[in-house]
């Protein structure tokens, strides 16, 4: 009877168990030709959220992924780093700026990364953006441009939400 527990848990068990050298296999096995299509949607879902946490294994996989990524892709990659600024900003300012140094298809570094994510600003997303502001301003110079690109969007949101109501 101890052993049915088992059975149902075993399969949550290899759900979760995607790891950054799985997805590292599966970006030599897949190349750009179609590594985009041929990863599962719930394998890059959990890229994207265990990379927007900041952890250095995820974050380092991100040169990895910059030239195999479609256009959809490359976008939730940038939000992921984004919002990894916030728990891990140095480590992903360095990413970002490995991200630079190359002309990828889709994937760009510092200059969309820094884009907040978002459109309007809530009170989670400006919370969010003040932890990030702060963490950037902890980091150092290197964190400059970074700053300097997602206070210009979120100044150009409250600009445009202050013209609609005028």
């Amino acid at each position: 009877m101890k052993i049915l527990p088992l059975l149902f848990l075993a399969p949550l068990m290899v759900f979760a168990s995607t790891t950054p050298k799985d997805i590292r296999i599966s970006v030599q096995k897949y190349g750009s030709n179609s590594f985009a299509s041929k990863i599962t949607a719930e394998d890059w879902s959990e890229t994207i959220k265990k990379i927007s946490t900041g952890d250095n294994e995820w974050l380092l996989l991100v040169p990895d992924l910059a030239p195999v990524v479609n256009l959809q892709q490359s976008n939730q990659l940038s939000g992921a780093l984004y919002y990894a600024l916030d728990a891990n900003a140095k480590e992903t300012l360095k990413v970002m700026s490995i991200l630079d140094k190359h002309h990828y298809q889709h994937q760009q570094g510092t200059d969309i990364a820094c884009v907040p994510p978002f459109d309007k600003i809530t009170n989670g997303e400006m919370e969010i953006y003040n932890r990030i502001r702060l963490s950037l301003l902890d980091t150092g110079p290197q964190a400059a441009t970074c700053l300097w690109i997602m206070e210009g969007w979120v100044e150009e949101i409250k600009a445009s939400k202050a013209r609609k109501s005028t």
